[in-house]
């Protein structure tokens, strides 16, 4: 039998003390970005132009009036986180090559009248500026930018009189937004569409190569 020693005040009820719980905060998958880490993204697509043209030369020509507009293209880059919780942002950069061979379009000819030409271009793209991304969730992502862009074009084209080639480095800027998956893998896959406007200077007296319109690309992105 216990002794009255034994036997907690009268009126007083022990609470037994919980140990604390100790087990490490699980975040939510695709949430863990830190400040200064890179997430790289690679991606190809078809651009959907509303304006190619050349201008300001010899021979002005439409590209948009014939299939110059739609050119498929590869790139890749990287989107550098500087700061951010909920909203995370930071600075991207970027490059692309895309390029079209025997594309038809129009040049002005005699009298008004216009003359089908075969025009070969290629065209290497280097861009980036601010971006801002968010974590709708566990499993998607959207994000935005915009900026400065740089290009290099090669253009050739032939048809008749019209036998001219020429090259040359221009500016211009774009914006482009997107939407991304989380895979379990913790790979990014998404869709994303870019609206660019841009000049560039060719050779040969061939005028302005002007391009204005869309891209929709598919994307992959790592580093998370």
């Amino acid at each position: 039998m216990a002794s009255s020693g034994d036997l907690p005040p009268r009126g007083e009820f022990r609470v037994p003390r919980q140990q604390p719980d100790e087990r490490p905060i699980q975040r939510r998958p695709g949430m863990d970005w830190q400040v200064g880490q890179a997430l790289l993204q690679g991606f190809v697509g078809w651009s959907a132009f509303t304006d190619v043209e050349v201008d300001g030369g010899t021979t002005d020509v439409d590209g948009d009036s014939g299939d110059l507009d739609s050119i498929p293209l590869i790139g890749g880059g990287g989107q550098f986180k500087l700061g951010g919780e909920r909203l995370d942002f930071g600075l991207e950069g970027l490059l692309s090559l895309g390029g079209r061979a025997n594309a038809t379009a129009f040049a002005a000819g005699g009298g008004g009248a216009a003359v089908a030409v075969d025009v070969d271009l290629l065209l290497f793209e280097l861009y980036g500026g601010p971006f801002a991304s968010m974590f709708l969730g566990e499993k998607l992502r959207v994000y935005a930018a915009g900026g400065p862009l740089m290009q290099f074009a090669e253009y050739d084209q032939q048809g008749g009189t019209f036998d001219n080639d020429g090259s040359g480095f221009g500016a211009g800027f774009y914006a482009r937004t997107g939407l991304e998956f989380v895979l379990p893998s913790r790979t990014l896959v998404g869709f994303g569409v870019r609206w660019s406007d841009s000049s560039v200077d060719l050779s040969g007296g061939l005028g302005d190569l002007e391009i204005q319109g869309l891209e929709a690309l598919i994307t992959v992105s790592v580093g998370l």
